[in-house]
Order: structure tokens, then sequence, then C-alpha cells
């Protein structure tokens, strides 16, 4: 009886995780923005969750595609401009929950910030356009004047590359451990 109730309670928590899933699965990768023609190794980077502690990840980057974790959307009741609704960018890690991806504000004065992969629904106002994956820190403000600025991926602490989301309002060179990438989906 006992058996029965714990794979009961595992099938409701993995259908739970299954019905926030919104959107076909994919996995995301890096391709580098024009004129970064020294950075080449930061292009076609696949995105991976690296422990940090309990519930937490860095985002950062591996060269195998085998090595990038699953995404998927689910809709959140805030709608863009164009109608179209924004998203939680969520993830399986496996088990019977979501990651969702995180701007780490950690820094007010940062000219960009660390992004997380943690246990939950992470934030919302990710979307796509042709350029990849997006976010707006505020969705009643403009796409034009979003503080959103792109992503960034660094060798930094991890001894892989780490992602990084940008501030718009900030205008500096970026460090030559850095380079501007897009995130864009791989269909599975």
């Amino acid at each position: 009886m006992h058996l029965r109730t714990i794979f009961s309670v595992f099938g409701l928590a993995v259908t739970a995780l299954a019905s926030l899933n919104t959107s076909r699965e994919y996995q995301l990768h890096t391709q580098l923005k024009p004129g970064q023609g020294t950075k080449k190794k930061f292009d076609n980077l696949w995105l991976v969750a690296s422990h940090t502690g309990a519930g937490l990840n860095d985002a950062v980057l591996y060269t195998n595609q085998s090595s990038g974790i699953k995404g998927f959307m689910n809709a959140t009741n805030i709608t863009q401009p164009n109608g179209q609704p924004y998203f939680n960018q969520l993830f399986d890690l496996g088990g019977s929950f979501p990651w969702g991806l995180i701007i780490a504000d950690v820094n007010f004065y940062s000219a960009w910030e660390p992004v997380r992969i943690n246990a939950g629904d992470g934030q919302p106002s990710f979307f796509f356009n042709s350029s990849g994956l997006q976010w707006t820190e505020n969705p009643s403000v403009p796409a034009d004047q979003n503080a959103f600025g792109g992503w960034l991926v660094c060798d930094w602490w991890h001894g892989v590359p780490q992602l990084f989301a940008k501030w718009s309002y900030y205008h500096y060179e970026n460090p030559s451990s850095c380079a501007d990438v897009n995130l864009l989906p791989i269909y599975i």
C-alpha cells in the first residue's frame, strides 16, 4: 500500500510538471553577434545548469549539445503590446518541479547581471523574437525603452563560459573575456 502511494504521488508530480509546459521543448544555444570575429569560442554553446546550492544553479554553457538542458515556456497572465502572452522560461532538469530562468539583480550599479536557473517558476516576461530569447523587466514599458540589453557570455568563475544579462543603459565595451550573443532555440 505504501509503495502504491509513493508511485501515485510521483505520477501526480510528473503530471504537474508536464501541465506547465505550454510550448514545444527546445534547447538554447548561442549565436555570436556580428563584429566579434575573435570570439568564435562563444558561438554555438549550449545552455546548462551548474549547481551552486540546494535548488540553485548558475547558467553556464558547454560545447556539446548532449549536455544542453531542455527548456519550455509557460504562459503568464501578462500580455505583450501585440496581445501575445509573456512566458516563464522553464527547464526540465529531471524531478517533479520546474526550474526557472532568473536575471539575478544583485548589483544595481553593474552593467550586467548573472543568470540563474533555480527551482521554481523563475521570472515572467520572457518571449522569443527573430533574435531568440528576450526578456523585459517591466512589461508595461515599450520594448524600445526596456532596460534588458541582451545576453553576454563570459569566461568568469566556473571554468566554462557563463551567461549574463546586459542592461541597455550602460554603454561600456565588453571585457575581452566576454561576447555578445543571441540565445536561439533548437526544437526537440
